[in-house]
């Protein structure tokens, strides 16, 4: 996959359409500092904005995978453009998401906003909760976040403990 070329497709067509998003998944916790592999680009946009992400994407030549009111998955046949997949927020937690971004340099050209790192911890904390295999390997993102200057643990270990994911949380901090 090009992610340069497919991040300045989506968020020029984002900048164009007013629709205010942030970088998620793999790409925004390599910003936070962690070189890792990644095989897709995730995206998280308000809710509202859902047809219009999607009928974007298919007009690009993307097949869509699945949608939902929470999220949609595309897949390019031509492997440059590769998986997109979004996440779909609403009310307080769009909010909160995408008022706390950083712009973080992900193209040569320009600064993309990336979601906080206790935004991210948490979005890893809540697919683990949703798909327990996913313990495995997501843990190493989570310290690599948790250990980013000024995150606030707190809040990350509080929305763990709601999860029932405390002792999971508490082992990652003892991993440093």
């Amino acid at each position: 996959m090009q992610f340069d070329v497919v991040l300045r497709t989506f968020s020029g067509f984002f900048d164009q359409e007013g629709i205010r998003y942030v970088v998620i998944g793999g790409v925004a916790v390599t910003a936070w500092g962690r070189v890792r592999s990644t095989f897709d680009l995730d995206f998280a946009v308000h809710g509202d904005n859902a047809a219009r992400v999607v009928t974007f994407a298919e007009s690009l030549g993307y097949e869509t995978l699945y949608v939902s009111a929470g999220f949609s998955n595309h897949l390019h046949a031509d492997r440059a453009m590769g998986r997109v997949d979004f996440t779909y927020m609403r009310g307080r937690t769009a909010e909160e998401v995408l008022k706390s971004a950083t712009l973080k340099p992900l193209v040569d050209d320009r600064d993309l906003p990336v979601a906080s790192p206790e935004h991210l911890a948490m979005m890893k904390g809540l697919a683990m909760k949703n798909n327990p295999e996913r313990m495995r390997y997501e843990g190493e993102d989570v310290r690599v976040l948790l250990n980013v200057e000024g995150v606030d643990r707190d809040a990350v270990r509080e929305y763990y403990h709601r999860l029932g994911l405390l002792e999971y949380f508490d082992a990652i901090v003892k991993s440093r």
